[in-house]
């Protein structure tokens, strides 16, 4: 594979993605809510975090309009976090991380998480595609900032 063509640097996505997912919990916390996973103390718990670190990553997250919180029930002062459509629009992303991790793991034995099409069970991958939903081989690929 040949290296990307790189054009000047502008306005990088990468640069302002990293802005908001640069820590080590961020993916972590939007995983688990993706899971389904979305009270504070299930969040807590689920990823060993520390109260005031999650408190901080779920109040960036929300400002960033990644969750959203509300109330468990009417009136109730605990609260729970769904994801936005800005949220799961990431899910192309996290599949290409766990494909990445899966295909450059040095533990070639070690079992990898994966994302199924529920109706048929098979593993999904991501693929870059043209507006047409043609496959870009990477050789084709520049990247314009």
């Amino acid at each position: 594979m040949s290296e990307l063509d790189i054009e000047k640097h502008v306005n990088c996505g990468i640069e302002q993605a990293l802005k908001i997912f640069g820590d080590r919990w961020s993916l972590l916390v939007i995983r688990n809510v993706l899971m389904g996973i979305n009270r504070f103390d299930s969040l807590q718990d689920g990823l060993d975090i520390s109260r005031n670190i999650l408190t901080r990553r779920l109040n960036d997250l929300e400002e960033e309009g990644l969750l959203v919180k509300t109330p468990i029930k009417k009136g109730a002062k605990r609260m729970m976090y769904n994801p936005t459509a800005k949220c799961l629009a990431l899910v192309p992303v996290l599949i290409a991380m766990i494909d990445w991790s899966k295909n450059w793991s040095l533990d070639k034995e070690k079992k990898w998480s994966s994302v199924v099409d529920r109706s048929t069970n098979e593993e999904v991958h991501i693929a870059i595609v043209d507006e047409n939903q043609q496959p870009v081989p990477m050789s084709n690929l520049k990247l314009r900032f």
